[in-house]
């Protein structure tokens, strides 16, 4: 379903990327706003629809592209001085957007128009800085947590509240692994645990991972293992430390060794299928996976049939990936003003609250993240394991300049070691080469 809609969004937006931003006969201006998560589309339009009201000389055109397709356009629309006067905007790719003059600061508007910063968490705020500018307002923050079916743990015979004490270790694998495989069950109805269970014949595997980069699988349990991705914001990647070559190798385990994890032939990226989809078809009892997601997981399972936990705990205790997007500007808009008008609409407490309250995102305002979970509770669902892991050991997604490098080689490299292909030392050492060089 999100794939029919994704590829209908893309070619709806085609022709909108064409025309030009301009001003209409009768005094309108049009501006592009491009994202890329179609299942956000609903809460979008209706912060559009409110905006509108106060603005109605200010029209916005949605132009929704998948992640993967997403960066490589925006690209070339800003090397051809065509891009979207406002954009979502990834930490991944700040930096250099930052550094490169793309986006529009905001700093004197922030002052001009005295917006109190003081409603977004400070590092959430303080991610979008640059060289002593803004370049954007929170949109969101996002973690990772567990989400799994009910009828699986029902039908393994586990009850949810076990899932609060689970703990994984390289070397047997932990309660965690355990957990998983009482979860892989092949057609005969065995589990991985029973000496009659069928590797080659498995209808339900205990997880699945899927991870253009690796929030939402191995950098999870890197932060349980106490690896530090990098040296420090903006320095090294240090992937390549026994730490966290140990939970890469713990990641490929689950694939190859122990056979828990739906196979990587299925859903390594950018072309394979997303954990979601294996959990909301079945193939799947659980996955590791971003608040983001909600949306599919309530459009693809029934209500009372899903639920969220914490993560499993590491060697060094629990920990998550934390993230948050922003909505920027883009430098060259013939709208400047408008945009800081939309912007600013967007990261105010009356959007964010069109979207806390329709379950799109947990907001970047932090006193609406009550709302999100009381409009998810009321669909039968507790996503507090979200806030949980966040309040945690955390890491934020990697800062760097060299960040496209970084992805690329990861990429290719770990999609060798999940297919038991490469080892994941070599993996890891090839990648930092490539991105620290």
């Amino acid at each position: 379903m999100t794939r029919l809609r994704t590829a209908a969004a893309l070619a709806l937006a085609a022709p909108l990327a064409l025309a030009a931003c301009g001003g209409g006969d009768d005094g309108t201006v049009t501006l592009r706003y491009a994202f890329w998560d179609d299942p956000q589309r609903p809460a979008l339009e209706a912060m559009i629809d409110a905006f509108n009201e106060d603005h109605p000389d200010i029209r916005i055109e949605l132009e929704q592209t998948p992640w993967d397709e997403y960066w490589p356009g925006l690209d070339s629309q800003f090397a051809g001085e065509s891009a979207p006067d406002v954009f979502w905007n990834h930490v991944s790719r700040f930096p250099a957007y930052a550094s490169s003059g793309v986006l529009l600061p905001l700093t004197d508007r922030i002052e001009e128009d005295g917006l109190d910063a003081s409603v977004y968490p400070e590092d959430l705020y303080a991610s979008w800085q640059f060289e002593g500018d803004q370049y954007g307002l929170p949109k969101d923050w996002d973690s990772i947590a567990m989400v799994y079916r009910l009828d699986a743990l029902e039908a393994a015979g586990i009850d949810p509240s076990e899932l609060d004490g689970l703990e994984w270790n390289p070397d047997d694998g932990g309660t965690y692994v355990e957990f998983l495989q009482k979860l892989t069950v092949d057609a005969d109805g065995d589990n991985a645990l029973s000496p009659d269970f069928d590797p080659g014949n498995v209808v339900q595997y205990g997880t699945a991972m899927a991870s253009s980069t690796g929030q939402t699988d191995w950098w999870n349990y890197a932060v349980q293992n106490g690896c530090d991705l990098q040296t420090e914001p903006w320095g090294d990647y240090a992937i390549d430390a026994p730490e966290c070559v140990e939970a890469i190798e713990f990641t490929a385990d689950l694939y190859n060794r122990w056979g828990v994890a739906v196979p990587a032939e299925v859903t390594n990226q950018p072309n394979g299928s997303l954990a979601s989809e294996q959990v909301t078809a079945g193939a799947a009892a659980t996955a590791l996976d971003g608040s983001w997601t909600l949306g599919v997981y309530r459009d693809g399972l029934e209500p009372g049939t899903w639920a969220v936990a914490d993560n499993p705990s590491g060697p060094a205790g629990s920990g998550t990936v934390i993230n948050g997007l922003s909505n920027a500007v883009y430098a060259g808009t013939e709208h400047p003003d408008e945009a800081w008008e939309f912007v600013k609409f967007l990261g105010s407490e009356e959007a964010q609250a069109i979207a806390a309250d329709l379950g799109s995102v947990w907001p970047g305002v932090a006193g609406l993240n009550g709302r999100f979970a009381d409009y998810w509770a009321g669909q039968g669902v507790d996503v507090s394991g979200f806030q949980t892991a966040a309040e945690g050991t955390t890491t934020g997604y990697p800062l760097s300049l060299d960040d496209a490098a970084f992805s690329t080689a990861a990429l290719d490299e770990f999609n060798q070691v999940w297919l038991g292909d490469k080892d994941a030392q070599a993996a890891a050492d090839a990648v930092v080469a490539i991105a620290n060089e």
